[in-house]
């Protein structure tokens, strides 16, 4: 009985050892990960659980569009052994910072890189051999296919600085790619319950524009002519005729949007108005990114619902 015994207990022992050794291994490497916006913390987090400090650039209330650094913010690379940016005009903030605080030994991870990028808005790809600059769009955060591919990029490139903890990594980012692919599919099949032959949006400016690909949602008109910059008289007065020929229905501004010209494309055109997170302010939080984003979908399909009930009573 005492031999059964010692022969169990020595068999979840051998089972509880590839755990054990992980969690073990995962203790040895503590990196220091900055990062400039919102989502990268939850990403970041997300990934690393427990085994890495993850440390905000900028203070959770400022706006990483304006913002601009004092010599103060310096303290907030000190110490740091990882750096995950933006890099293609989202967090401009970060240049002059490193230009300012030796970053030699600094790892540098360009969450853009190797993306599918969107031109922004009004500008296009060159197929002519031209030699103009395409300005791409900088809202690479802002969806579900292609934060997934970060996160992937994230727990790899994590991986290889620290070896040791590069399986958790990508368990941990698997874990959490599944919960991100569940909240898309559950909005891509409410949207197919849908008719959509009839809606047309607008939105405030173009940093929705990677999650509506996905949902496979045509922009037909942008307000601002770049994101922070409103609009001239000019530029909103042909932006409402643009909405009205594509007989627009639903107009996306952002959250806590408080634009009077919001409310005289309201007047002149009747479409309705609904309002998404730009997940660049508030709390950082390792679910910050997934609440921010399931509330956006959830706004989204709600006013897709409304357009399409709306168009159906029209026919009655």
């Amino acid at each position: 009985m005492k031999i059964k015994k010692s022969i169990w207990c020595m068999l979840v022992l051998l089972t509880l050892m590839p755990l054990t050794a992980l969690n073990a291994q995962a203790g040895k490497c503590k990196l220091n990960i900055g990062v400039t916006l919102h989502p990268y913390y939850s990403w970041v987090k997300n990934i690393v659980g427990d085994t890495a400090v993850v440390t905000p650039v900028i203070d959770p209330g400022s706006d990483p569009h304006t913002y601009q650094p004092m010599p103060d913010d310096l303290k907030h690379l000190q110490g740091l052994d990882v750096l995950v940016v933006n890099w293609i005009g989202h967090d401009e903030f970060i240049k002059p910072m490193l230009k300012a605080t030796d970053h030699e030994n600094l790892h540098i991870i360009y969450t853009a890189k190797g993306l599918p990028l969107l031109p922004a808005w009004g500008q296009h790809y060159s197929m002519d051999g031209e030699a103009n600059k395409v300005v791409y769009n900088s809202h690479t955060y802002i969806g579900i296919t292609i934060a997934i591919q970060q996160v992937q990029m994230l727990a790899r490139e994590l991986g290889k600085i620290c070896p040791e903890n590069a399986l958790l990594y990508k368990k941990n980012a698997r874990v959490y790619i599944k919960e991100l692919r569940k909240m898309l599919a559950s909005a891509l099949d409410k949207l197919d319950k849908l008719d959509l032959n009839t809606l047309r949006i607008a939105t405030v400016h173009d940093g929705y524009a990677y999650l509506f690909q996905e949902l496979g949602i045509e922009t037909a008109a942008v307000v601002q002519p770049r994101h922070g910059i409103e609009p001239s008289a000019r530029q909103l007065q042909d932006t409402i005729k643009r909405i009205k020929r594509a007989k627009v229905n639903v107009l996306f501004a952002e959250l806590d949007y408080k634009k009077k010209y919001v409310d005289i494309i309201y007047d002149e055109t009747g479409c309705r108005i609904y309002k998404l997170s730009h997940i660049s302010n508030g709390e950082y939080s390792k679910e910050f990114f997934e609440q921010a984003m399931q509330k956006n979908l959830d706004d989204i399909v709600q006013a897709f619902t409304d357009a399409a009930k709306e168009q159906k009573d029209k026919k009655k």
